[in-house]
């Protein structure tokens, strides 16, 4: 499959190696990579040594969470996770430790694009070893719509699909409770939500809490995907 994309991708996006792979998202909310699709101009110990360091990749993690967002990194941004107000001690050694393990293989920057459908997950990483070249706004528009184009037709010919319903409702919140839901899934905590809403904490948590609850998600983070996929079925409003 990879072999096929490389020279149409090649005519958009500029990059030195490639990996696509599929995967399937744990109750934590991370990706396990469970199939390589395919590598470009990659050692096979970079492929080996990464499940070592996987728990550490912040950027991964985010991929978990939102799939289709296109994100770039550098290597830079991986050292520089610590540096600001809101780092910590332990971000700022995986931050390092990530940085380390791409600069083994001479890469400086990184694009993530991908797509969670009714088959399954897929994605693409593309690779630049130039520190002074950088994926930018149009690299990632233009991942944005090959990547799961061409993800989306290797899925359908090789997948079987997975037995998913798609809502024909919106989820059943006020725009309160939405913005709410909003801001938990992209990461912020009750406390930080509550200040910015001016409401409080309790609130805020509790609100929270409810959703979660008839999502039924347990075990793992609220995500996009949650408040896309969910399925109506009459409650008695009372938030």
């Amino acid at each position: 499959m990879l072999e096929n994309a490389v020279p149409d991708l090649k005519q958009h996006i500029q990059f030195d190696a490639l990996l696509a792979a599929a995967g399937t998202r744990n109750g934590d909310g991370s990706v396990t990579i469970a199939e390589l699709l395919g590598r470009y101009n990659i050692d096979q110990t970079f492929i080996h040594e990464y499940p070592v360091i996987a728990n550490e990749d912040v950027a991964g993690q985010l991929f978990a969470a939102y799939p289709r967002i296109v994100q770039t990194i550098s290597v830079a941004d991986y050292r520089d996770l610590g540096k600001f107000e809101t780092g910590s001690v332990a971000g700022a050694k995986a931050g390092r430790l990530i940085a380390a393990y791409l600069e083994k293989y001479k890469i400086q920057h990184l694009m993530l694009a991908g797509l969670e459908s009714s088959y399954g997950l897929a994605w693409m990483t593309f690779y630049r070893k130039d520190v002074d070249s950088p994926f930018d706004n149009e690299d990632a528009e233009w991942a944005k719509y090959l990547v799961p184009a061409i993800l989306f037709k290797w899925q359908n010919q090789t997948q079987e699909k997975k037995h998913i319903e798609l809502s024909t409702r919106l989820l059943p919140l006020t725009a309160r409770e939405m913005r709410i839901a909003i801001l938990n899934v992209r990461g912020m905590p009750p406390k930080i939500i509550a200040d910015q809403l001016s409401l409080s904490t309790y609130y805020v948590q509790d609100v929270i809490k409810k959703i979660r609850c008839r999502l039924k998600i347990t075990g793992r983070k609220m995500t996009a995907e949650d408040l896309e996929t969910y399925i109506y079925t009459p409650y008695k409003r009372g938030m």
